[in-house]
Formats: C-alpha cells, sequence, structure tokens
C-alpha cells in the first residue's frame, strides 16, 4: 500500500504503546493465556519496526540480533489490514535490515496457519513443531541463512 510507512523506532517511543496494545491484542488475547502483556527482556536490545498508516502502528515486528543471528519476533498486522503485503513488506526490511547488520542467519517461530507466508518471504522449516509456552500454540522453526 501507497500511504503506508515503515519506520524502526525504539522501545522508548511514544508509539511503543501502541505496539503494546497490538501485541497483547493480536497475539495473546485470543488464546487466554496471559490476561496483559508486559515489556519482555528483548525489547531493550532489539530494533522495532512498524507500519504506519498516517499517525496509526497498523504493523509490528521485532528482530533481535544475538552473536550475528537475528531473531524475529511478535510480527503482527492490525486485522483491518491484513492481506495487503504489509506482513511481507515488513520482513523484507528485517532480511535488509539483517545484511546490512552481517547476520548471516534469521531465524522465528511461525505459527502453522502462518508457515506458508513465510515459505513465500524465503524462509525455510527447520526442526520438529514445538508448543508455545505463552500461547499454547504449536509453532514451527524457520530461518533464513546467508552463509
Amino acid at each position: 500500500m501507497k500511504d503506508i510507512t515503515y519506520k524502526y523506532i525504539n522501545y522508548k517511543d511514544e508509539k511503543f504503546k501502541q505496539v503494546m496494545y497490538l501485541r497483547y491484542y493480536i497475539l495473546f488475547e485470543p488464546y487466554n493465556k496471559i490476561e496483559k502483556y508486559k515489556y519482555d527482556d528483548l525489547d531493550s536490545i532489539s530494533i522495532h519496526l512498524v507500519a504506519l498508516d498516517k499517525d496509526k502502528v497498523i504493523g509490528y515486528s521485532r528482530m533481535t540480533n544475538t552473536n550475528g543471528k537475528g531473531k524475529i519476533t511478535n510480527v503482527l498486522v492490525s486485522i483491518e489490514y491484513v492481506n495487503r503485503g504489509i506482513g511481507f513488506e515488513m520482513m523484507k526490511k528485517h532480511i535488509i535490515k539483517a545484511k546490512e547488520d552481517n547476520m548471516s542467519y534469521i531465524y522465528l517461530s511461525a505459527r502453522l496457519d502462518t508457515v506458508n507466508f513465510y515459505k513465500k518471504v524465503g524462509f525455510q522449516c527447520e526442526d520438529k513443531v514445538r508448543i508455545s509456552e505463552r500461547s499454547g500454540l504449536p509453532l514451527q522453526k524457520m530461518y533464513i541463512s546467508y552463509l
């Protein structure tokens, strides 16, 4: 979408309040596993990519660089913006950023209903499916390697 802009923000940015709401509302509330989503240990050491429609956060994803490997977490797009290419664009931006930051490998844990989306972006499946401790959902580890 041409009106959507993408921006990396710090977790102390004012827009991060919108991120916190969306993370809980989209990723956790539907599964009734936690009552409130709080900051976690990765927030302060990660880069945070937001998709904006004017001043409203409508998409979000986080990437953490650990020893040259990028861990992508909390990928989400607001329900009214799904299927408009926003998630795909965010993943492309993370791939570019990972290359710029000399990461040799990026990985994520995908819900089973999103595996095909990540395959279209270029991720491959790895290992067996595991159950998330937070959501209780089955997750598939996926990766892209630049070696």
